[in-house]
């Protein structure tokens, strides 16, 4: 992860840095980044906070070497299940309470997404937490989770951004989207080529900044009631319960078992599989 402030600009630059995994996150990269997000929310020489990525995507999602891992599963399927107050715990902190996409949605600061290739899982939650987001035309859009467990984390958000309809289209198939339809459902805000994508995204935070500091940070507080008074608090914390639960899904014959393959045949076998199940 990389951090760099631009206090001469009142800009500064979160970086996803794992190019060799496409910027596939696990909890500790959520930790960090929810540091910095904390940190910058107080910092006087922050009016705007960009999010990119490194290399060829923005982010692939969750690592997939870590799904499950994450809340004490066993992987070789010999233990007991893990509990759901383990489950719930962890979902709490992640998609609610003082968690990594709450505190990016609520950050004071003006908040900016520069996408680009795999927008996907928590990379597609970090987008549609931040105020704006800018896709290069290459960017698609999807949330893995949904062809593994069904409509879930970010359904509350999605809902908001694109519509009802559009958003059970999106998360019953996992069908990824490009950034034109991306577009014109509301989940981004301009496409542009993937050569002016850095600069756009730069002349966009430059253009923020010349706003008054108390004028951005009240006014985000007043888009935090807005939210408020449409449901985030008690969509999110729905996402966090409903995702929990999910996570304890039982899958009939035939069905893809990500973790079932993934003990079985490995990351890349159960990968293969996926990609053979749904057609990819």
């Amino acid at each position: 992860m990389l951090y760099e402030k631009k206090p001469d600009k009142k800009i500064a630059v979160i970086t996803l840095n794992r190019p060799e995994k496409l910027n596939a996150l696990g909890i500790g990269h959520y930790q960090r980044i929810n540091e910095i997000v904390h940190s910058a929310n107080e910092d006087e020489d922050i009016k705007v906070l960009i999010f990119r990525g490194a290399g060829r995507s923005f982010c692939s999602g969750h690592d997939v070497a870590e799904l499950g891992v994450m809340y004490g599963m066993d992987t070789t399927g010999k233990e007991r299940r893990v509990s759901q107050r383990a489950r719930l715990s962890k979902d709490i902190w992640l998609m609610s309470s003082n968690g990594l996409f709450r505190t990016i949605f609520n950050c004071l600061k003006a908040t900016i997404a520069e996408v680009h290739g795999y927008c996907y899982g928590g990379g597609l939650n970090i987008s549609n937490a931040c105020d704006i987001t800018i896709a290069a035309e290459n960017t698609l859009f999807t949330h893995p989770g949904w062809r593994y467990i069904g409509p879930t984390t970010d359904v509350w958000l999605v809902t908001q951004l694109v519509g009802l309809k559009k958003a059970k289209e999106m998360m019953l198939t996992g069908i990824p989207i490009d950034a034109q339809e991306a577009w014109r459902v509301g989940l981004v805000n301009k496409v542009v080529p993937i050569e002016k994508l850095e600069e756009t995204v730069d002349k966009l935070a430059e253009a923020i900044t010349r706003a008054p500091f108390d004028g951005i940070v009240m006014g985000k507080t007043q888009f935090y009631a807005v939210a408020e008074a449409m449901g985030a608090g008690s969509g999110m914390i729905a996402n966090a319960i409903m995702h929990s639960l999910q996570t304890n899904i039982r899958y009939e014959p035939g069905e893809f078992n990500l973790f079932k393959e993934r003990r079985e045949k490995g990351i890349k076998g159960a990968i293969v599989t996926r990609k053979t199940h749904y057609q990819e």
